[in-house]
């Protein structure tokens, strides 16, 4: 059963474990607030930097069903997804899309 008190927070964008530019800096400066708020809800997603990604995460299992089931299905229809944590302050969980 879904628990609407404690939603599920996705933020995304091109610089999550990506440093491209200026966004990076201003992700990571936010992430610790984010996390203690949400905990492990708080979810960023962005592209596969398949150069950075091995040094900036660290690939674990996702606990939460709902999530899972989406990597699952996403993965399915051949789209290679990464799931780890971010290794910076407040070790935000990320979801990664290979979209090349």
């Amino acid at each position: 059963m879904r628990d609407v008190n404690q939603p599920l927070l996705f933020e995304t964008s091109w610089e999550v474990a990506n440093k491209v530019g200026g966004i990076y800096t201003v992700i990571k400066t936010k992430v610790p607030v984010t996390v203690q708020e949400y905990g492990d809800r708080y979810h960023l997603t962005g592209p596969w930097n398949r150069v950075s990604a091995h040094v900036e995460v660290e690939e674990i299992e996702p606990e939460n069903p709902a999530i899972k089931a989406a990597i699952d299905s996403i993965t399915a229809q051949g789209i290679q997804v990464l799931y780890g944590r971010w290794l910076i302050d407040g070790a935000p969980r990320v979801i990664l899309f290979d979209i090349g």
